[in-house]
């Protein structure tokens, strides 16, 4: 794998000094053809073997972003499973509030309703941080 490493410096005030560093990796899977010319004098059998194990690297590579992508797909449709039963679970629990105001128990429907809406928001507010 070759690496190369560009630096440059230059003033950004006249009391500061800014620095960006670039690093450019290139990481091809096969050496150079003159890498691959010298290896293949050694032993001619070797061009193969490296073409074959650099197959096998790329397909490694493609799966490993395809199990990645279905885990990201997995937990997108969890994450709005979530909303959709804390969506829910809000409606009915305003539900049972204004059903307990309409009974005349306004006291319990007040207090259940705005610890059940204190809760819904809390829980929001903790699933947004993860």
């Amino acid at each position: 794998m070759v690496q190369r490493h560009q630096r440059t410096t230059g003033i950004a005030n006249r009391d500061h000094v800014a620095i960006e560093q670039n690093t450019i990796v290139d990481d091809n899977l096969l050496p150079s053809a003159e890498e691959l010319e010298k290896l293949k004098q050694v032993d001619p059998s070797i061009v193969p073997w490296i073409m074959q194990r650099a197959e096998k690297e790329q397909d490694t590579r493609l799966q490993f972003n395809r199990d990645q992508m279905r885990l990201a797909y997995k937990e997108s449709g969890m994450t709005h499973c979530a909303l959709w039963f804390a969506f829910v679970l809000a409606i009915v629990v305003l539900f049972l509030s204004s059903l307990f105001i309409y009974l005349g128990k306004e006291l319990a429907g007040t207090i259940f309703g705005g610890v059940g809406i204190l809760i819904l928001i809390q829980s929001f507010l903790k699933f947004g941080r993860k």
